[in-house]
């Protein structure tokens, strides 16, 4: 495969980044042309918001200009789905309030018990051999909620120590967890949001939702994000820090992210937007990683429901290989309270290399949707992009990730609850993308889990989950065709779970 010549890649960061951020500023004359209000007044965006996962960070976006505030079902007022954020972009979201109920007392402390017996039919992930193990877990913890006038937030924490029955060097581990949100508001203009996850275990299942990381073996992950929201006259600007930890015996990553965004209303229903981000990556055997993304989107609010625009990013990364990502894509969201929600993207994604044979051209797209009917919620996910997996755990450098989701969960009774889900993910290195990937990765599971609400304070889950995790040397998501081989590291392997959780809240 011959690639092309220097000169017809990708332009210059200069005037690549000037495209996205002025890309929309062309449009944006036409839009105020095309609408009028009554008044003449603006609406001021809300600060920005996130999705959860697999993906991360969202544009700012316009609220229904309607007078009348709508509730959801739990009496809340109704945040419409937001739309996925521009390509590659780390942007923080809102406080989540779901978190503090409407009528929590200004703190509330939760002692947990925990106990839990594992059983699995390949503890060491071999595709031969394969190893039994029953690992008993007892953990206490404390879950803190507070309710202040100008402090909100949620902090959990779990102490739990584990014995397995395998032989192995350490059959009794400690495994520490704690997650925690909480905002201040200085002012209705200003407010600061912290928050902060770490966890200590061994199981690869935790570790990476899209299944990269294969093999067993102790990790300590933490992933700190601080972000100031402030609404400057009409001018919603953000500020934020993100930093990312993963520690292992054979590797250590750390990333730090920096970054704002402004977004300004034009008229009543359109919002323009963007934003730069710094990156700086330290992974063990590898040179700094230095990163700079502008990014930038126009959205249109159509009716009390429903958004819709289009947004671009552009990334220059320098380390040992100096490399490009673009993205443009057109998105959109719509949801109603109580009901049908949905979010999504499509759009076109470019890589370049200084050491790939060529570029890699790739199909962007997204979409996060659910339904909510009376007892129960099905939820259905897809993706695929460009991701650069220093930003988000373990660096396995530049990949190209495909993956799909979907659960249900329904409501039996008022005491039991049942669901089903499942997760298909692929992961092919980019030439010149610096990838400690030796072959592609499929990672496939799907499980249930059946809980029963014993008393107010005691609950019983039992739990069931299959992971097939398999490698090979194709390139069918549209990565370029470079050598692979198998490795030790993604040796295949299959795995049967089964799981029992009795929990105590006092």
């Amino acid at each position: 495969m011959q690639g092309e010549p220097r000169g017809s890649r990708l332009p210059l960061p200069l005037l690549a980044s000037l495209l996205v951020l002025a890309g929309p500023l062309l449009w944006a004359p036409l839009v105020i042309a095309q609408q009028t209000t009554p008044s003449g007044q603006t609406q001021a965006p809300p600060p920005s918001q996130t999705q959860t996962p697999p993906q991360t960070g969202t544009t700012p976006s316009t609220q229904p200009t309607t007078g009348q505030q709508i509730l959801g079902p739990d009496g809340k007022p109704f945040v419409p789905p937001t739309p996925p954020p521009p390509s590659q972009s780390r942007i923080p979201g809102a406080f989540d309030t779901s978190l503090i109920p409407a009528s929590a007392p200004r703190f509330t402390f939760t002692p947990t018990l925990t106990l839990q017996e594992q059983w699995t039919d390949n503890f060491f992930l071999t595709e031969t051999g394969r190893t039994e193990n029953f690992r008993t877990t007892a953990a206490v913890g404390l879950d803190l909620l507070m309710n202040l006038p100008n402090t909100r937030g949620s902090l959990s924490t779990s102490l739990a120590g584990s014995y397995d029955s395998a032989p192995d060097e350490e059959q009794a581990n400690f495994f520490p967890s704690f997650t925690g949100s909480v905002q201040h508001t200085f002012s209705p203009r200003l407010s600061l949001t912290i928050s902060d996850t770490f966890r200590r275990d061994d199981d690869p299942f935790l570790s990476d939702p899209n299944g990269v990381r294969r093999e067993r073996d102790t990790f300590i992950s933490n992933t700190f994000s601080a972000s100031v929201n402030w609404l400057i006259d009409i001018f919603q600007t953000q500020y934020y820090y993100r930093n990312n930890l993963f520690l292992s015996d054979d590797s250590d990553t750390i990333s730090h992210i920096l970054g704002g965004n402004v977004a300004v209303p034009l008229g009543a229903i359109h919002t323009l937007s963007g934003g730069y981000e710094f990156t700086f990556r330290d992974s063990s055997g590898d040179s700094d990683q230095i990163g700079n993304r502008v990014y930038g989107s126009l959205s249109r609010q159509i009716g009390t429901f429903t958004s819709a625009g289009v947004s671009s990013s552009f990334s220059w990364i320098s380390a040992n290989t100096d490399s490009r990502i673009f993205n443009v894509s057109l998105f959109a969201a719509h949801g109603i309270p109580g009901g049908f929600s949905v979010s999504g993207s499509v759009g076109y994604s470019l890589y370049d290399s200084e050491t790939a044979d060529q570029p890699t051209h790739l199909a962007s797209f997204s979409l996060n949707a659910s339904y909510r009917f009376a007892r129960g919620i099905v939820s259905l996910g897809v993706f695929q992009d460009i991701r650069q997996t220093a930003d988000e755990g373990q660096d396995f450098g530049i990949v190209t990730t495909r993956s799909a989701t979907f659960s249900a969960s329904y409501s039996f009774t008022a005491f039991i609850t049942g669901s089903i889900y499942a997760r298909y993910s692929r992961n092919e290195p980019l030439e010149g993308g610096g990838s400690n990937l030796a072959s592609s990765s499929t990672y496939l599971t799907a499980g249930a889990n059946l809980s029963w609400q014993i008393t107010n304070w005691l609950s019983l889950t039992l739990a069931y989950l299959y992971i097939d995790r398999d490698s090979d040397n194709s390139t069918n998501i549209g990565s370029n065709d470079i050598p692979l081989s198998q490795s030790q590291f993604l040796q295949n392997s299959t795995e049967n779970r089964a799981t029992a959780t009795l929990s105590a809240r006092f």
